[in-house]
Formats: C-alpha cells, sequence, structure tokens
C-alpha cells in the first residue's frame, strides 16, 4: 500500500496535475535561579485556539481532506480495513467517519465539502469509487467500474461531477454524473483533464496523441447542447474557478525560462505572472501546486526560486499568495520540497505534505506537524 501511495504521489508532482508575534517567557526575579529557560510562545498560542497534533495512530497513512474549517479526514488501516476519521485540529475530538474492508487512496470534498469521493482498492487490485455526505452517509457506490478514476466536482452545481474512468490497455471512458439524481451519462470526449467553465459547460485541451506536444488547443462543451466550441488557440493548462476566474498557462517557446499565467474574469484578461520553469524533459509541462480562495480571490502556489531542472532542484519554493485583481503578491513560508497543498474552507490555514502531514497558519506564517509520535 506505501508503494502505491508513493508511487500516486510521483505522478501528481509530474502532472500537476497565503504578522510573525513572538514573545519570550519572563521569569519572575525570585525564580530565575536553577531553572531552564521556557521556550517562545508560536504565535499560534495568541490565537483563540492552538492547534493540537494528531498523535498518530498505528496504522496511520494519510491525511486526506478537509471535513470543515477546523476538522480534517485522516486514512487509519488496520486488520486488511481502512477507516476514515475525523480530526478536530483544535478539541482532539475524533471520530469514525467511513470504513471499508478495501485501501482507501484518495478522498476528494466537493465546492461546499456537502458531498466526498472516496477511492478504493482492494487485494485484487479493483477498483471502487463512493460518494458520502458530510456525515459520511453513502450517497452514490460505483464498484469495478474501472482501474481508477479522475474526479472534477462541478463548483456550481455541487452534486455534480466529470468522471474519469481508466480502463485496462491505457483506455478510458467519460461521464457526467449527478449524484442526487442518481444519473450517469457517457460523454463523447477523448480527453483526461476537464475544468468547470460554467454550470452546465467544461473546458478541456485536445492533445493529439498521435503527435505529442507540450500545448493543445482549449475547447468547450456544453452539457445540455452536446456542442463543442474552440475557444483558445494552443496552451499548456487552464484552470477555473466558482467566481469566473480563469487561468491560462503558456509559453513563448520551448526555451524560455518563464510561463505565462494569464488571469481572466468573464473573457477579460485582469493580470498575469511569470512562473519560473522546472524542465521535466516530456510533454508533461511543469505546474506547481496550487490553490485558490474565492472568497478573498487569492491564488496560492509554490513558487521555485529560478527556472531549472526539475529532477535536480533543491533550492526550496515560496508559497505564495497573489490577488489577481489588485496584482499583489506577498511570499508566506518558504518550504523544502515541491508539495501537495490544499486550502482550508474558511482559507485560514493550509494543510501540506505527501501526506498533508503539516498546516500552515496563513497569517502567522507558521507551519505546524499534525503528526505527533
Amino acid at each position: 500500500m506505501q508503494r502505491l501511495l508513493i508511487v500516486i504521489g510521483i505522478f501528481m508532482v509530474l502532472l500537476a496535475g497565503c504578522s510573525f508575534m513572538q514573545r519570550e517567557g519572563q521569569l519572575l526575579p525570585e525564580t530565575k535561579t536553577n531553572l531552564a529557560q521556557k521556550p517562545a510562545a508560536s504565535p499560534s498560542f495568541f490565537t483563540k485556539t492552538s492547534v493540537h497534533p494528531l498523535k498518530e495512530p498505528r496504522g496511520f497513512a494519510m491525511i486526506s481532506e478537509w471535513l470543515d474549517s477546523e476538522t480534517i479526514l485522516y486514512v487509519e488501516e488496520h486488520d486488511q480495513k481502512s477507516t476514515l476519521k475525523s480530526y478536530h485540529l483544535f478539541s482532539g475530538e475524533t471520530e469514525s467517519f467511513f470504513e471499508t474492508n478495501e485501501w482507501i487512496i484518495d478522498v476528494k470534498g466537493n465546492e461546499d465539502l456537502s458531498l466526498f469521493s472516496i477511492l478504493t482498492y482492494d487485494e485484487s487490485d479493483q477498483s471502487s469509487l463512493y460518494v458520502v455526505n458530510a456525515e459520511g452517509q453513502m450517497k452514490l457506490e460505483l464498484q469495478q467500474f474501472g482501474d481508477s478514476y479522475s474526479i472534477y466536482w462541478n463548483p456550481y452545481k455541487t452534486d455534480e461531477m466529470m468522471l474519469v474512468t481508466y480502463l485496462p490497455d491505457w483506455d478510458f471512458e467519460v461521464y457526467h454524473i449527478n449524484v442526487e439524481g442518481q444519473t450517469i451519462k457517457p460523454i463523447d470526449i477523448g480527453q483526461t483533464y476537464f475544468q468547470w467553465n460554467s454550470a452546465n459547460e467544461v473546458v478541456f485541451l485536445d492533445w493529439d496523441e498521435l503527435q505529442p506536444n507540450y500545448e493543445a488547443p482549449l475547447f468547450s462543451y456544453n452539457l445540455q447542447t452536446e456542442e463543442r466550441e474552440e475557444l483558445v488557440s494552443p496552451i499548456i493548462s487552464m484552470m477555473s474557478f466558482s467566481d469566473q476566474l480563469h487561468v491560462q498557462v503558456s509559453v513563448d517557446s520551448i526555451y524560455e525560462l518563464y510561463s505565462n499565467y494569464t488571469f481572466s474574469v468573464e473573457g477579460e484578461s485582469v493580470s498575469k505572472l511569470e512562473m519560473p520553469i522546472l524542465n521535466t524533459y516530456s510533454e508533461q509541462w511543469w505546474v506547481p501546486f496550487y490553490e485558490y480562495d474565492p472568497k478573498a480571490s487569492v491564488f496560492y502556489y509554490l513558487r521555485p526560486k529560478y527556472s531549472g531542472d526539475y529532477f535536480s532542484y533543491e533550492d526550496g519554493y515560496q508559497l505564495m499568495a497573489f490577488d489577481p485583481r489588485t496584482n499583489a503578491e506577498v511570499s508566506i513560508i518558504e518550504v523544502d520540497q515541491h508539495l501537495p497543498i490544499k486550502l482550508s474552507p474558511d482559507g485560514e490555514m493550509m494543510l501540506i505534505g505527501n501526506r498533508l502531514e503539516e498546516v500552515i497558519i496563513l497569517k502567522e506564517k507558521e507551519k505546524i506537524s499534525l503528526l505527533q509520535s
């Protein structure tokens, strides 16, 4: 199972696929003698509550998702079964959320965290997909529907998703699923990466399998009319968010040191970023891990210090917070590696790590380990 998680972590990396306060303890004059000096209190000491690290349970696998702004979901494996548990970061309260005799390898919440997709594998390497609500109650079950899945929740209609099922021999199928209505509709699109452009429209890059390239034209597909339309000439990648912010990644030539990130709202460009390029020497163009807070209009991403070779780059990354509407940017904290990140629903904290095992308190710019041995 650990080997599987490592492989998935590497695949995500290639695809990829926002005031400090310090206080030193002051001892009373009569108590200074023969007492060790107390360490400075962390910034979280001065917040209304402090984060309590999770005492790493036997069989701990990973932290997988936010349940709400103060509660995380983590996977525990024991006695040939997986349990998805909730953990309140401030009270330390733990509850069982979902249990299965299969291995849980991925959990992904929808826009408002009212539904969660849970991807599993069994002993025969058969994959299943479950969708549960915020109470852990089953809403949809797809067993042995494919070897693996990619899920794209609709941020405008939170009970809908685009589902890609990967089949043997590198084949795949695409479906539009309505969880509440229990409908599964096949979609005739030969691509595996989607972003929601509106409530009823997705966009995708139309890659040509016979002519591999690092860029492709962007198309839209209307789920109601089944019409597709070419939107822009070839680009590298595209991100879309629920407040109608869109990001297009492009490059002037393969010899450039920076990629261009163009931010637009309702079709009008509002700002641009230049991103140092880490070369993967493949058609898989490097895109940093990112998150977006639609309420605060802040785009978070991990920025390398300079362009170079992805596999040999070792000089750390800055977690940046960029407001595309004002063009303002600030550095939050530096991290050693390019690691997955996941923003809390209220935008105040961010999970980070291959197992999302650390949390960053964004206002205090403090990083705390969530695992305590």
